[in-house]
């Protein structure tokens, strides 16, 4: 008889917990979203479980949709959305203008099936800027595409040492007086031309400094700066505290030059030349108080010497005129008098 034998045991309890597991497939230089996020970016392009799901440069995000791989940007064309290559460089081959706008910026665009900036731009450090000429708003130095100009201020200008071409289409070179040109334009200091060295024009002349051109003083009286514009045309002249040019000592003004001092009984050639103590600077050139007769320097007519022999004065000033003007009244007052005398009489 076989014997039977009893085992006598703990039943055990198999108890299944549910776990979840986060399975994502991950690909070189590409960050994706954490387990606890769950919503895919919203340029999805379809529903998919493995990359093979997904169209051309795209593959499978978690699982759930398709997306395009780095360096591929969506594009809806009018049938379907495909994933595109972005451009790189300027020149690159492209289909679409979204293409090239990533990496260049709006300012770029698809034509003739390559990367280019669009009209009206150009390419600089990376991407395609607004085109902006000298004086014209901008926003950045990037916008000034003429060489050597900078965007100052909002404006568009010529960089330091540099200055605009009469067509403003160029920034050349700033040359100051003195220095080598081959164009007046190319001499920035003003009233300045080119003969083969920047120098003055012909009514200028060089200021003390070296640096300015100075307009000529044509005739005593007009405005100046220094002694220089006076002295061109007049010799015997000098820039005054007032600005204006004047004669130098032991000359007088009459008109618009300078004549030397010729005093009473003086030789003399012209009637300009003379001068008493209270007629010496004149704009006019007519003969006044003195006058030049025979030679000398004489008081001219209607006037007398002066006691004191260094003017000239007019009779009226002496008392002669009034002496002669009485005696000349006085037979009105004799034939007065006889007539009141007479109806006395009477």
């Amino acid at each position: 008889m076989t014997p039977i034998r009893t085992v006598v045991g703990i039943s055990r309890l198999l108890v299944l917990v549910p776990v979840t597991v986060c399975a994502t497939i991950s690909y070189v230089n590409q960050q994706l979203p954490r387990c606890s996020d769950r919503t895919p970016p919203p340029q999805t392009l379809a529903k998919c479980r493995y990359d093979e799901d997904c169209m051309k440069n795209a593959y499978c995000w978690d699982q759930e949709a398709c997306l395009c791989k780095d360096g591929f940007i969506v594009n809806k064309n009018r049938t379907h959305l495909e994933c595109l290559k972005v451009a790189n460089a300027i020149g690159d081959p492209c289909e679409v203008d979204i293409q090239c706008q990533v990496t260049f910026a709006p300012y770029s665009e698809c034509r003739q099936r390559i990367c280019q900036c669009s009209d009206g731009s150009h390419y600089v450090e990376g991407r395609c800027y607004e085109s902006v000429g000298l004086g014209l708003p901008c926003q950045s130095h990037r916008n000034c595409y003429i060489k050597d100009s900078f965007c100052v201020t909002g404006f568009c200008a010529c960089t330091l040492n540099y200055h605009a071409n009469p067509r403003n289409d160029v920034c050349i070179p700033s040359i100051e007086l003195g220095g080598k040109c081959s164009k007046d334009y190319d001499c920035i200091a003003e009233n300045s031309r080119c003969l083969d060295f920047c120098t003055c024009k012909v009514d200028h002349v060089l200021s003390s400094d070296g640096k300015r051109c100075l307009k000529v003083s044509e005739s005593i009286g007009e405005p100046c700066q220094e002694n220089s514009q006076c002295q061109l045309f007049q010799r015997e002249s000098e820039c005054g505290p007032n600005g204006r040019c004047r004669c130098i000592k032991y000359f007088h003004q009459r008109g618009s030059i300078c004549l030397k001092d010729t005093l009473l009984n003086d030789r003399c050639q012209s009637h300009r030349e003379c001068i008493t103590e209270t007629y010496r600077d004149s704009n006019s050139t007519e003969v006044m108080n003195v006058d030049c007769i025979d030679g000398f320097c004489k008081c001219a007519k209607d006037y007398i010497l002066a006691e004191e022999l260094h003017d000239c004065i007019r009779y009226s000033d002496n008392g002669a005129a009034t002496f002669t003007e009485s005696w000349q009244q006085l037979p009105l007052v004799l034939n007065f008098v006889f007539f009141a005398s007479f109806s006395l009489t009477l």
